[in-house]
């Protein structure tokens, strides 16, 4: 193998990827017709945190089959650069407590504009997103990663091993 291609040379590369992008595609499927939807995530842990309207086709369809599709790539006009995250996984409900605040804290952070649409943001919780945009917090849990990276050889991919334990979330 490579050394391009060892976990210790990739994940820099993935959290790199992860941290500099805004917006994920989330994709699912219901009624045989496949959907996909991109939404603004924050990332903590083995987590990608997003709100959405409950009523959207992809919770819907996330929800009422256990199962998502999501990618995170990096925008670059040439094929040869072409790097991205291809998972697989499922989108679960945030329900309050220490993840949610935690969640919301760092969404407020990476998207400092949310800041506008609230008087205070110092107490700010579920119930002022769901107010003032009908959303709910979701949060996408990778079961399968790969890393797809042209930069290393064309069509070049590779499993990255999520680290899937609730507790670690916020580490």
């Amino acid at each position: 193998m490579a050394p391009e291609t060892t976990n210790n040379r990739i994940t820099p590369r993935v959290k790199n990827l992860i941290g500099n992008n805004q917006t994920m595609t989330l994709a699912t499927t219901g009624k045989n017709k496949a959907w996909a939807a991109p939404v603004f995530y924050v990332n903590k842990g083995s987590g990608f945190y997003f709100f959405s309207n409950p009523n959207a086709r992809h919770i819907e369809e996330a929800l009422a089959s256990g199962q998502a599709g999501c990618t995170i790539y990096a925008q670059d006009a040439s094929w040869k650069n072409l790097m991205g995250l291809q998972m697989s996984g499922k989108v679960l409900i945030v329900t309050g407590g220490m993840e949610a605040s935690k969640a919301i804290i760092a969404y407020v952070k990476k998207f400092p504009t949310i800041k506008t649409f609230f008087s205070s943001i110092k107490d700010l919780d579920l119930n002022d997103f769901k107010c003032k945009f009908h959303a709910k917090l979701y949060c996408f849990i990778p079961d399968y990663i790969f890393l797809m990276d042209n930069s290393v050889h064309f069509g070049f991919r590779t499993e990255i091993k999520p680290e899937i334990k609730k507790d670690t979330l916020f580490k």
